[in-house]
């Protein structure tokens, strides 16, 4: 985490000058990325949910048998 300097002033100075001020950590965009856990189970979820529609497809609409001529 990157961390930045504060202004915590109750009241900004008009002068944009300030008093008290303190660092804090800041999150980056890194932060909010899924843990290597988490992006086990979604693409578990993610293949099972694809392939349970295959299935069910060819179960609802089986291909239709071509005659051999």
């Amino acid at each position: 985490m990157a961390r930045v300097l504060t202004c915590i002033d109750p009241v900004p100075a008009q002068d944009g000058t300030c008093t008290t001020t303190a660092w804090l950590d800041q999150s980056s965009w890194v932060d909010m990325l899924p843990t290597v856990a988490q992006a086990n189970e979604v693409g578990a979820m993610f293949f099972t949910s694809v392939m349970a529609v295959a299935v069910a497809k060819r179960l609802l609409f089986p291909p239709e048998e071509r005659e051999i001529r």
